[in-house]
């Protein structure tokens, strides 16, 4: 099935440091993992505002870290620096809610595989959700950080 091409933008970002939970997971589970550790992060530290959630380090068989959390420190949660550097995104907000998962996916699968090919790069296999549902218009960025050529 062809994806349908989706707004990317590829842009150099400063250093990010946030706050939360780190579990060890699964390329496939973390989709839907996120949201309890999301919760405990939430009860910890007070923070209603726009939430993160990173996947990286990711080895052969599909296991990988799986970091949430946002701008506010808590008990028992940990500081996570994500470097500058440069980093290719994509905002999706599909029209209707119960549009977001195949909103989601095909945004996902556009920007991973699709667009580095058109454009000759790499992508790390550094992933990153910012989920913004605060105002009237939800919002999810999906990023990916792209590799130096000599990487």
């Amino acid at each position: 099935m062809a994806r349908k091409p989706v707004p990317v933008e590829c842009k150099e970002r400063e250093t990010v440091t946030l706050y939360g939970l780190r579990v060890r997971s699964n390329v496939y589970s973390a989709e839907t993992e996120w949201e309890h550790p999301m919760m405990v992060y939430t009860s910890r530290s007070g923070d209603r505002g726009i939430r993160y959630v990173i996947l990286e380090n990711t080895d052969a068989k599909g296991n990988c870290d799986l970091f949430v959390g946002g701008h506010t420190p808590g008990k028992d949660t940990e500081e996570y620096v994500m470097p500058a550097g440069l980093y290719a995104s994509t905002v999706v907000t599909p029209k209707l809610g119960f549009l977001w998962g195949g909103a989601l996916d095909n945004a996902n699968m556009y920007l991973r595989e699709d667009w580095p090919k058109e454009k000759g790069l790499k992508l790390d296999d550094f992933r990153m959700e910012v989920r913004d549902m605060l105002g009237k218009k939800p919002t999810v960025e999906i990023v990916y950080r792209v590799l130096k050529e000599e990487e």
